[in-house]
């Protein structure tokens, strides 16, 4: 059950995309004047404070967003978004170059989408290796990471070697045997062992990783 600031709000919401069905872009002072007209028309009590409040949380929630003409309900109802959005869904961590690859359209397109669903909540965006990587607001930061690492050849290439040899491999056999530089090799396994894929006991003088499972 809804408590009376809920239903304000869930009011003050519908007012919202009725004046939104018009295509009009979202101006709060505008819209404020068009709501309290509204609710006067339809003999509906509240008040002006019960609306400004509404209209605050609405956008804190990303409901509704500032010189847009969407609202969070709607912003997925564009196919060519609701496809981008679904592709970061399921592969936490995507940066646009990836994106791109995967979605038939221009730069400006893609980009233009993303920035929609950033603006309205729906995914989240962090830097790692100079790239920018986009993923789901049901996901954390440290996760999004942990994904981008695991899709990385490199790392998919070290991992399913140790998989294969559980008795534990050396930093040294791991270079030899995938042919890569041991700077490379250092560098990728620092990154597995923050996130948690690895881990690595130390024999003296030796270093043994193994696969976490």
């Amino acid at each position: 059950m809804m408590t009376k600031s809920e239903n304000t709000e869930e009011l003050v919401f519908n007012a919202v995309q009725e004046y939104l069905s018009d295509n009009r872009v979202l101006e709060k002072d505008n819209l404020l004047n068009f709501i309290k007209s509204y609710f006067s028309k339809n003999s509906m009590n509240i008040n002006s404070e019960g609306i400004v409040k509404s209209l605050e949380s609405l956008i804190k929630k990303k409901r509704i967003v500032e010189g847009s003409r969407l609202t969070k309900d709607s912003i997925l109802n564009n196919e060519k978004r609701k496809k981008i959005y679904n592709l970061i869904k399921k592969n936490p961590g995507l940066y646009f170059n990836e994106i791109l690859k995967k979605v038939s359209s221009s730069n400006h397109v893609v980009y233009w989408h993303i920035n929609m669903l950033l603006k309205f909540g729906l995914i989240k965006t962090t830097k790692i290796q100079n790239h920018e990587i986009y993923y789901p607001q049901t996901i954390d930061e440290e996760q999004s990471k942990r994904e981008y690492f695991k899709r990385k050849k490199e790392c998919r290439n070290i991992l399913n070697y140790l998989e294969k040899n559980t008795s534990g491999v050396l930093k040294s056999e791991l270079a030899e045997k995938l042919e890569m530089h041991p700077q490379t090799i250092k560098k990728y396994i620092k990154y597995l062992e923050k996130y948690g894929f690895i881990e690595e006991e130390k024999y003296s003088p030796k270093e043994v990783l193994y696969f976490k499972k």
